[in-house]
């Protein structure tokens, strides 16, 4: 007896069911996998929290930087990256608090290098956003310091260039931003001079929302992760992608456009 082989009208509905369930499933299973990655990057976030509390109870401050500064092989600071020596190697202010370097590295960022460094600017919403960040801000005579690009917290990447802007930060404050403030707060605050108004340095009219003041204000923003954003050019695209971490050691997915124009006015 012959076999009977498929028709055509049969074997292509069969490619059509399979990729209608491709459609399905691919998709699916993309989000899966980024939600893994999500929870990773807050797990991550979660011990550096408990690593800056350490630190603070040792100290009585938090640290000026989060991961670390380049430096050179004798502990020197660098924008050269055939001086810099890598991320492992270099003195880490909460280094003692942690098991190892990977807690740094976000499972999205695109650089698992070591070696790599970068400049970074303050961020909009700060208020030296846009000016190359210095050991110490505001101080132009103070030389540029340089971040590792393996090191997903302390800065993030602008938008989908190579340049990258200055998370983790003391203070940011001046009277314009404790003015939005104020009006996010519905007048409930009345801050006024801030940090980075002249003189530079604390005030008793600003915002305690900042980790250089001796007791800073729960709801402050510690540090946040933007490697799950999603692009249009270099403006993120309207989504609960930013992972944020705050001093009452809440981490909580916000809104990556309010991030991206205002991130320290963020509240858990």
């Amino acid at each position: 007896m012959m076999r009977r082989g498929f028709t055509l009208v049969e074997l292509l509905t069969v490619i059509a069911i399979i990729a209608i369930l491709a459609a399905i499933i691919f998709p699916v299973a993309g989000t899966v996998r980024e939600n893994a990655r999500k929870s990773r990057c807050s797990s991550n976030l979660s011990q550096i929290f408990v690593a800056l509390q350490n630190y603070k109870d040792d100290f009585r401050a938090y640290p000026p930087v989060l991961g670390a500064y380049a430096v050179d092989a004798n502990g020197n600071l660098t924008c050269d990256p055939a001086q810099a020596v890598p991320f492992n190697l270099a003195p880490k202010p909460l280094g003692g608090y942690l098991k190892n370097d990977e807690i740094f590295l976000c499972p999205n960022n695109p650089i698992d290098d070591k070696r790599l460094i970068t400049p970074a600017v303050y961020p909009q919403g700060h208020a030296l956003a846009g000016q190359p960040v210095r050991l110490r801000p505001g101080d132009n005579s103070s030389p540029a310091v340089c971040f590792y690009r393996y090191d997903s917290y302390s800065t993030g990447r602008i938008g989908q260039s190579s340049n990258h802007e200055l998370h983790y930060s003391l203070f940011w404050s001046n009277q314009q931003l404790n003015a939005r403030e104020n009006q996010l707060n519905q007048g409930a605050t009345s801050y006024g001079l801030g940090y980075f108004d002249n003189p530079i340095g604390p005030k008793p009219t600003d915002n305690p929302r900042q980790l250089g003041y001796r007791n800073p204000d729960t709801t402050a923003v510690v540090t946040w992760c933007s490697y799950h954003r999603s692009y249009s050019g270099n403006v993120p695209n309207r989504a609960k992608s930013d992972i944020v971490l705050f001093l009452t050691g809440n981490v909580k997915v916000m809104d990556s456009v309010q991030m991206f124009q205002s991130p320290y006015t963020m509240r858990p």
